[in-house]
């Protein structure tokens, strides 16, 4: 079971950054080359030195865009760029965005979360992780000694006890950042009362946990925290590094959005559309569509049962809705009902591998956000055949992750993504 604390964050001093908007980015790994280069110009003090610094061709074992990160993050705070909090609390933090046409507040609070270092899970994973982003983030905690960026960790409130706590505090306070980002507004309030403190304390420590996003961070903070205490350092900061920062929201639909990952094959190991439409249909009910907007909608009415979209070139658009789960459940041995009832789960291991025969690597297989370029890229002979997908639910990740299994890549996309810069966690 987690156990949580109230921190004294380090911020940007508002007496040196009269504009938040210009100092915050986005979390590093959505960050292209391009938008570094305008978060650079954005600002000389923007967090993205720290996050996701440039390298440059005299980078040595000494002078490297981490040991930069820990220069720019000392000066910062010794030149007065950046202050820390004079007493602990909890931020609370508010996303209001549009998706589908609706208006949603995604509200939640930041704080320090203790790590599972031990063999009991307390925090439950749902993605697997690489060795490369996990080996870049432990280079640049090294050199700062410090948490940048939150991980974003779901928790179950079903009586919304704790959102109610957050909602007072932001109707009765000015917030200390209103900043605009992207079409998200984004607003932090310093919660500072010792009973709702304590309260929330309470109330979040018989809870599971789940990671939404941050899952390379976490097993960087954990295998750091291991490697501190191998070390000679003080003591007071092998405890401080023990703690992670966290964006604490809960699992509540209605103020959680997952973006899908659309998938793009490159290469259908010489099937033709036509191929494919007729391997397909022994397993699906096939529908031609008139363009992409209509198989979006049809899938979307669909999202209670397994259906995909796909586009095979030449204006050809389908709607594919799965027959019977008892085919791809044949053919998925492993793990659970919940995981193998997966969408992404049955488009990777039942429709390429199984049924198309298909490689499934991500060579042969690209995720792209925006189901326009997806149809663009089969167009321009990038891909040969795209499938579009319904989200993966909430529900759907507290459930994998209870059961202790990993969802298929790319099944989730958190929206919107919690900045960077709001808070810092100095160990």
């Amino acid at each position: 079971m987690p156990s949580i604390k109230p921190f004294k964050a380090v911020v940007y001093n508002r007496a040196r950054v009269k504009d938040f908007a210009k100092v915050v980015a986005p979390p590093y790994d959505i960050i292209p080359p391009k938008m570094r280069e305008g978060l650079y110009k954005r600002h000389p003090n923007n967090i993205v030195r720290l996050i996701l610094g440039k390298t440059y061709r005299g980078d040595s074992v000494k002078d490297n865009r981490y040991t930069r990160a820990g220069a720019f993050f000392r000066s910062w705070l010794k030149e007065g760029v950046m202050t820390q909090d004079s007493r602990k609390a909890f931020y609370v933090y508010s996303q209001s965005y549009k998706a589908d046409g609706k208006k949603i507040e995604r509200l939640g609070f930041i704080g320090l979360m203790k790590l599972g270092l031990g063999k009991k899970r307390t925090v439950l994973p749902h993605e697997k992780t690489l060795l490369a982003p996990k080996q870049d983030r432990l280079n640049l905690m090294r050199t700062v000694n410090a948490n940048l960026s939150p991980i974003f960790i779901l928790y179950e409130d079903r009586r919304h006890v704790i959102a109610r706590i957050l909602k007072k505090c932001a109707a009765s306070s000015r917030p200390l950042i209103d900043i605009n980002e992207g079409g998200v507004r984004h607003r932090v309030w310093r919660l500072g009362s010792g009973a709702d403190i304590a309260k929330i304390e309470r109330l979040m420590g018989p809870k599971n946990v789940f990671i939404a996003d941050g899952h390379h961070r976490y097993e960087v903070a954990c295998n750091y925290a291991a490697e501190l205490e191998a070390k000679n350092v003080p003591e007071e900061m092998k405890r401080n590094s023990k703690y992670f920062m966290v964006y604490f929201v809960e699992s509540d639909e209605r103020m959680l959005t997952i973006l899908p990952a659309h998938r793009v094959v490159k290469d259908t190991g010489g099937l033709t559309s036509a191929d494919v439409i007729n391997k397909l249909g022994k397993f699906f009910e096939v529908e031609k569509a008139s363009g992409l907007a209509s198989v979006l909608a049809r899938i979307e009415k669909l999202r209670h049962s397994c259906a995909f979209g796909l586009y095979a070139g030449k204006g050809g658009y389908y709607v594919l809705r799965l027959k019977s789960y008892a085919v791809s459940d044949r053919a998925i041995k492993k793990n659970s009902l919940d995981w193998r009832r997966l969408d992404v789960t049955i488009l990777h291991l039942f429709v390429l591998e199984r049924v198309l025969g298909v490689s499934d690597n991500d060579d042969n297989v690209e995720f792209v956000k925006d189901p326009k370029e997806a149809a663009q890229l089969v167009d321009k002979g990038r891909g040969k055949a795209a499938f579009f997908l319904n989200p993966t639910k909430a529900r759907q990740v507290t459930k994998v992750a209870l059961h202790g299994e990993k969802m298929p890549r790319k099944a989730t996309y958190f929206y919107p993504k919690p900045l960077s810069g709001l808070t810092v966690n100095k160990f």
